[in-house]
């Protein structure tokens, strides 16, 4: 064998099954790795595939639900608590009001048939389009998603959630 100079090196043939050891060992424990990472991107998958089932099990269920489309009127304004000097400490009735203003604000969701904007929700509130109000109703409709009662698209719409009936599954 030539080295790297043009002098002649000769390797014996221990050191030749040496270096043959080394390397099949390297390239074994690299299938190794390989493989495992194979089993987890396998498993991966197969979670992948069954979410995307279920997913797509869901939107054809929902798809085929009908719509409900009913008109609640809430002509009434609530009253909203003046702000207390030690404002840490809120009044019953300010969580009634809010309580009141939330219920207010889904009935006026359910009055529509698909998503709506919050400014369309409080305009339907015959309250005043400010910046506040726009985000009180915001506050209150995420509450409700918290709470299922309501869903929000990436778009920041929103839309009553559709409530199974026994006779609908």
């Amino acid at each position: 064998m030539i080295g790297w100079r043009g002098e002649a090196d000769w390797v014996g043939c221990d050191e030749v099954l040496r270096l043959l050891q080394e390397r099949e060992a390297a390239c074994l424990g690299e299938v190794e790795r390989l493989r495992g990472e194979a089993e987890r991107i396998a498993e991966l998958l197969r979670v992948c595939e069954q979410e995307l089932a279920r997913l797509s099990t869901a939107r054809q269920v929902v798809g085929e639900l009908p719509v409900v489309a009913h008109v609640v009127a809430c002509p009434v304004r609530p009253e909203v608590p003046a702000q207390r000097s030690d404002s840490s400490r809120w009044p019953a009735d300010a969580t009634d009001a809010a309580l009141a203003f939330g219920e207010r604000a889904l009935g006026v969701l359910a009055g529509y048939p698909g998503p709506v904007r919050c400014r369309q929700v409080v305009e339907g509130l015959g309250l005043e389009v400010t910046a506040r109000n726009v985000e009180r109703v915001r506050h209150h409709l995420k509450k409700a998603v918290a709470a299922g009662r309501a869903l929000s698209t990436p778009g920041g719409l929103f839309t009553l959630a559709r409530a199974r009936t026994a006779a609908g599954g």
